[in-house]
């Protein structure tokens, strides 16, 4: 997809690599405050926006095959992005999966959420992916809510190890996306 899906007091489009630091900044920023008391302090602070900007820059100039990356403007800012593509552990059951998906703090429950879901529901469905995962730590209550009004199903779970912390991620799986759009090509979300 080219073009830009929403246009309101925000706009979502596809990333382009000089997107990188915008991201970066937002994977940064909300990762320290959705994940405070969560994750261990020190791996929040060691954070840093420059490393994950070379990284994030180097994906978008080098998609994967079938991965997008989509980002929230507003008045110009980068305020959120939605990364994702072909599931990455080989799940039999869904195909395609949301790797990653942030809004800065000051800008969620504005919409912008639901409409990084929309575009990256959009590319999945275009790569021929109609089942959908995105994984979630399980004591992230607000993402979690946010899935379940969405329609998705928990469905998976695994313990990874962030900072040498043990931590349990919950997988919500929505079996088939191709009813979050009407005949029309209409998002129902």
């Amino acid at each position: 997809m080219e073009n830009e899906v929403w246009q309101s007091p925000f706009r979502i489009r596809p990333a382009t690599p000089k997107d990188a630091q915008g991201i970066a900044w937002v994977h940064v920023d909300t990762w320290r405050a959705a994940y405070a008391g969560l994750i261990p302090a020190n791996v929040l602070a060691q954070l840093s926006v420059e490393h994950d900007a070379q990284q994030i820059r180097a994906w978008i100039a080098q998609p994967r095959a079938g991965s997008f990356w989509w980002v929230a403007e507003k008045m110009g800012s980068i305020v959120g992005f939605a990364s994702g593509g072909p599931e990455r552990s080989g799940d039999e059951i869904y195909r395609g999966e949301i790797y990653a998906l942030y809004v800065l703090p000051a800008f969620q429950r504005q919409g912008i959420g639901r409409q990084l879901v929309v575009a990256s529901v959009q590319s999945l469905l275009q790569s021929g992916l109609t089942s959908m995962l995105i994984w979630v730590l399980a004591e992230n209550h607000p993402a979690r809510a946010f899935y379940a009004r969405l329609g998705g199903q928990p469905v998976r779970e695994q313990m990874i190890t962030i900072g040498g912390t043990s931590l349990r991620e919950i997988g919500y799986g929505w079996g088939d996306i191709k009813p979050l759009f009407n005949h029309e090509g209409q998002h129902t979300l």
